[in-house]
Formats: C-alpha cells, sequence, structure tokens
C-alpha cells in the first residue's frame, strides 16, 4: 500500500490505480447508467460489473500513463459523487430535525 502511494506522488502507474479505476468505471458503466441496456449490449462483460472490471483493467494495463490517470480521475468522481451526495443529503437532514 505504502508503494502504491508513493508511485501515486511520483506520476507513476500503480496496479492499484488501474485496479480502482476500472472497477469505478464497471460500477459506474453497468450499476450507476446501466449503459449495456440504454446501448442493447445485454450480454457480458458489458452487463456484469466484475466481468467487465477485469476487461478494463486488462485494457488499462497496458495504455499509456494518461489515459489511465483520466480513467482514474473520471470514474473515481463518478463513483464517489452519489455517494458523497447520499452522505451529506443524511447529515442535511439529521441537522434540519435536530432544530
Amino acid at each position: 500500500m505504502v508503494r502504491e502511494l508513493q508511485n501515486l506522488l511520483n506520476g507513476e502507474i500503480g496496479m492499484g490505480q488501474i485496479i480502482i479505476a476500472a472497477v469505478c468505471f464497471a460500477v459506474f458503466f453497468v450499476d450507476i447508467h446501466r449503459f449495456y441496456a440504454k446501448w442493447k449490449i445485454n450480454f457480458k462483460p458489458f452487463n456484469c460489473a466484475s466481468c467487465l472490471a477485469s476487461w478494463v483493467a486488462l485494457v488499462l494495463y497496458f495504455c499509456p500513463t494518461i489515459i489511465v490517470d483520466v480513467f482514474f480521475i473520471m470514474f473515481v468522481s463518478g463513483v464517489a459523487a452519489p455517494i458523497i451526495k447520499i452522505l451529506i443529503d443524511i447529515l442535511w437532514n439529521k441537522s434540519t430535525k435536530t432544530t
């Protein structure tokens, strides 16, 4: 884990960054927006988050650093945003009920 953090700070791609980017892409694609249904590609690996994450991780492994960085930033943000919004809504609701 320490090596992965050092790689990120040095601008190098680590396996952890590739795995997180692939998982977040798959969750964003399959679970959040259900693009496989919208685009009528309802078969594996497109309708299976773990299958899609595996294939995307393999592709990202052979991609240049800039592409992995873009995937990482875009899809971690895309997955984190709804989670953070839910947490903020919960906090907001708790704070308005106590007043």
